[in-house]
């Protein structure tokens, strides 16, 4: 418990992550406009497309994490992964962003194959990924710390997204939209392979788990399903990432077609919502030294919600207090991150107590899946709303109708999600107090062993 992570372990730790946001952000804030303005899909087949592949990418993830739990190789358990899947992640992120000369059909086709396949890249990345930062230390305020890095690094990889891809794509395409973007992410795609390789080579596991229980996939799935703090965090994880992806897919429409002569600003917009992220996530540590990290969870919640609320009553005139009510949402989402992680590490610790077997990639690995499955939810919800309300693809002008339903998409619906989540939370038995004595007494079972 007593390990001290260096500032170079937790920087180079963190740019794992700025390298899967190159990734996640994009999907995040710009396929679906892509997919819709760009590729040429109609709102509904978007739509599925995001429920087919998110949902199926979600069923692998239990199966990802039970596989590297039982990985041992002279690298560890978790850092392979990075180094041996970056390149074929990266790949597969340019294919995405990539139009094919085909028809219709098999542009659809083409759109369904390729996202899959990135989607489960990013599984085989990330729940490695995720259980690394629960196994380099024990110390619960050290997890706090290295995932506020993780995060102000993720924000920042979000914010190159934000900031560089469109008019990355703008330059290079020269008024050619799609080349743009198949280019552009060729820049993000090398960058992200540079970063995972820095990250598995300055990184080192340490944890080493009470494994006395059952090791059979059937007994740790079971095992997993019987924490009861897993059940609240993966359902909290699951209505706050909808909640959020709801927001941050129809926020480049909500620029576009409500706000006036904004459509310009869509880079700013999204890079100053990205920006706040990174100073949330940088505050977040000083938060919990002030409460206890249940208490911080549930009052950003209540703040978010407020704050979404709000947006929904400012006029279209008023693009500096929309951009300003940006930085703050931002902000405020932000800093939850790495209280998500570092909690899915103490619900991990509470299991390992209860059960006396560690299990950080099949908790990584649901954990990923209630992400995945929120994420499904939210960017499907946003188009079929979009759809319901009458969105019509290619750039068109749209009807007041459309206008005023993206304007509730981008607000309203996200609000609600963040008052439920809140809800959730305070369901957790998980205080600041708890947590302690829990990682003292795994301290004590380490030692007996």
């Amino acid at each position: 418990m007593d390990i001290k992570l260096s500032t170079k372990e937790k920087i180079g730790f963190s740019l794992g992550d700025m390298a899967g946001n190159f990734v996640y952000q994009s999907v995040v804030l710009l396929l679906a406009f892509y997919y819709t303005d760009v590729y040429g899909l109609d709102a509904a087949t978007v739509t599925a497309i995001f429920l087919f592949v998110r949902i199926f990418d979600a069923v692998t993830d239990p199966l990802m994490g039970a596989w590297v739990d039982r990985n041992n190789s002279r690298w560890g358990k978790y850092r392979p992964f990075l180094l041996f899947l970056c390149i074929p992640y990266a790949v597969a992120s340019v294919l995405v962003f990539t139009v094919p000369d085909l028809g219709m059909e098999g542009k659809t086709i083409y759109a369904y194959v390729t996202y899959a396949v990135l989607m489960i890249l990013f599984t085989a990345t990330n729940i490695p990924y995720f259980a690394l930062g629960s196994v380099m230390t024990a110390d619960p305020k050290e997890r706090i710390s290295l995932n506020s890095y993780r995060f102000v690094a993720a924000t920042g990889g979000g914010l190159i997204i934000t900031a560089c891809v469109l008019p990355l794509a703008d330059i290079l395409g020269d008024g050619d939209k799609a080349l743009g973007y198949q280019q552009a992410m060729m820049v993000m795609a090398v960058l992200s392979v540079i970063l995972f390789i820095i990250c598995f080579s300055s990184t080192t596991e340490r944890v080493k788990p009470v494994n006395t229980g059952p090791s059979d996939f059937k007994s740790d799935i079971k095992q997993v399903f019987k924490n009861d703090q897993w059940r609240l965090l993966g359902l909290a994880v699951l209505v706050l990432v909808s909640a959020q992806t709801i927001k941050a897919t129809s926020g480049i429409y909500y620029l576009t077609y409500y706000a006036d002569n904004a459509a310009t600003m869509v880079s700013l917009f999204l890079s100053l919502w990205m920006i706040g992220g990174m100073f949330g996530s940088a505050f977040a540590n000083r938060l919990t030294k002030v409460m206890c990290k249940k208490r911080a969870w549930v009052l950003l919640c209540m703040i978010s919600a407020v704050l979404s609320f709000g947006t929904y009553f400012i006029y279209p005139s008023q693009i500096v207090v929309i951009l300003i009510t940006q930085f703050f949402v931002g902000f405020f989402n932000q800093m939850m991150a790495p209280l998500i992680f570092s909690t899915m590490a103490e619900v991990t610790d509470y299991g390992e107590l209860k059960n006396k077997r560690r299990l950080d990639g099949l908790i990584s690995s649901f954990t990923l899946f209630s992400l995945k499955v929120g994420l499904a939810i939210g960017g499907a919800s946003a188009t079929y709303l979009l759809s319901v309300y009458g969105y019509q693809s290619g750039g068109v002008e749209q009807s007041q109708e459309t206008v005023s339903g993206i304007l509730t998409i981008f607000t309203l619906i996200p609000a609600v999600g963040f008052v439920i989540t809140a809800v959730i939370i305070h369901q957790m038995k998980l205080d600041g107090k708890t947590v302690e004595e829990n990682a003292l007494l795994l301290q004590d079972l380490r030692a007996e062993a």
